[in-house]
Parts: C-alpha cells; structure tokens; sequence
C-alpha cells in the first residue's frame, strides 16, 4: 500500500480485503511515534499487571500472553495514532461512514510465549444462518500495530486469509512487520499469535474499529473497551469525537454521550427533514 498525500493510490484494495479477510499496511505510521507510544505502554505495564484488591487489570489470552487495557494517555493518546488520516480513509470504504472505535488494548507476548490456539474474535452475528457470513460485509476490523520490529523470533500472528468467508481453502500468512507498519484484519478471520521465542516482550496494540451498532461481547466482560479518563477524553480533538461515542451509556463513563461531546447529534433521533416532511 502506497501512499500520495492522504489519497489512496492502490485501487482495489477493499475487495483483496473482502476476499482475503486482511490488508498490510507498510509505513503507516512515524516510527518516531511508535517509539513513544512503546515507552508509554512500557510505563504503564506494572500498574496495569499487578493486582487491586485482589483483582487484575488484564487477561490471559494464552500462554504467557496478556490482554491489557492501555490508558490512552500521553503518546497513546495521540490522534495520528488512532485516527491517522489515511487509515480512516481506508475504514470508510471497508465500514462505511459511521463507525467508531469498539476497543483499545495491547496484546503483550512474553519471552517464551507458546503458539495460539486458532480462533476467531467474536461469533458469527447470525450462526443460525448457514452460509450468510460470505454475503456479509465486515462489521468490526482489527488495526494491529507492532510496537517492536516483528521477525521469525518475536513471532507474529499467524493469519488465515479467507477463513472470513468460508470459502475455499484458507491460506496461512505470517506478517513480519517493522515498526509503522500494521495490518487490518476482518475480525471474523481465524488467526493465532505464533510463539515469541526471543528475549524480549513483543507488544502490540491492537485497536478494533466497528460499525456503530456492534459491540464485542465477547472479550469486555469485565476489562474497559477504553481505558481513558474523563480529563482526556475532554482533550480529543472535536473531528474524532464521532471514534469515541462507545465510551457513554456505561461503555467507559456512566454518562450520556452528550454529556461528554455535546456537539454530536443523535443518530437515533430523525433528522429534520424526517420529523417535519414537505406536505404535496
């Protein structure tokens, strides 16, 4: 994927990612930015790791693997990293216009991390349904960013392209990526994280982007989707409140969305057009 401006200069690149379930994504990224937002999450991981009255912050999602709930803060917080500019070009034509961020973690495999199991994200929306999934678009996409250099020692994630259709025979894809790189998975689309047999931890955020009526509900049962505070929510640049409408109605903050971003209307409420109609 190449880049001119903010355009996208590669056409094509939706239906590879309908039929193949995942995109590459080279130089997305600063690396400059990504070491900051590493340092950050490395200042954070022994708060988000050790217990609170007996109770931790994190899940296990295999061995020696941890699931945590990042704080948006400092360079994590930054907008060119969740809503780089081309990045949400590439969601409008794969979601549509109305999406929004469902999740905010970091997935940290430690030294000595064993294989996955294979698995999917989240259940088919209609499981009862045989075959509708293929004539599904994505729901929910996966922005996967490494914060470290993946290579066949760090390991990486094992993706089975096709899986999110059904169709044909999946074929395994192992993306080593460098910093400022990231893929985009379709989260229907079977994949594993792969062992980290180096000496370092290998960690990687892992932002889920979804049309504004899903939510996943199957991995935040008890873990915060985001994990940010009121103080910087408040500093959110107003052009990316619409990414940020799961953190009301309990999803972060017990408030109502206006309470926090006052400027967004009400998707649910009929526009004025909608609610006075022109009489014949």
């Amino acid at each position: 994927m190449r880049r001119r401006g903010s355009s996208l200069v590669e056409p094509g690149f939706a239906e590879r990612f309908a039929a193949e379930g995942w995109l590459r994504v080279g130089g997305l990224f600063d690396r400059k930015l990504i070491d900051e937002v590493h340092e950050e999450c490395e200042r954070q991981l022994e708060s988000l790791t050790e217990l609170h009255g007996g109770h931790r912050a994190y899940i296990n999602v295999g061995d020696k693997r941890m699931m945590l709930p990042i704080r948006l803060t400092g360079a994590v917080a930054n907008p060119k990293l969740y809503a780089n500019p081309l990045l949400l070009a590439m969601l409008r034509q794969l979601l549509g216009n109305d999406f929004l961020i469902d999740n905010f973690t970091c997935v940290v495999a430690l030294p000595g991390a064993q294989d996955q199991r294979p698995h999917e994200d989240h259940p088919d929306l209609f499981p009862e349904v045989a075959d509708l999934r293929t004539e599904l678009p994505p729901y929910a996409i996966t922005v996967a960013i490494p914060l470290v250099d993946l290579t066949e020692e760090t390991g990486t994630t094992r993706i089975f392209a096709g899986s999110n259709r059904l169709v044909g025979e999946p074929v395994e894809e192992l993306p080593y990526l460098r910093r400022g790189d990231c893929y985009l998975m379709d989260y229907r689309t079977e994949h594993r994280g792969t062992a980290n047999r180096s000496e370092r931890s290998r960690p990687v955020l892992f932002v889920i982007y979804s049309r504004y009526w899903f939510t996943d509900i199957r991995n935040f049962r008890r873990q915060a989707r985001i994990n940010i505070e009121m103080e910087e929510a408040r500093k959110i640049p107003a052009e990316y409140h619409f990414l940020f409408r799961r953190l009301a109605g309990k999803g972060t903050f017990d408030v109502s969305q206006k309470e926090i971003f006052p400027e967004i209307p009400d998707l649910l409420q009929p526009s004025p057009a909608a609610a006075n109609p022109p009489r014949d």
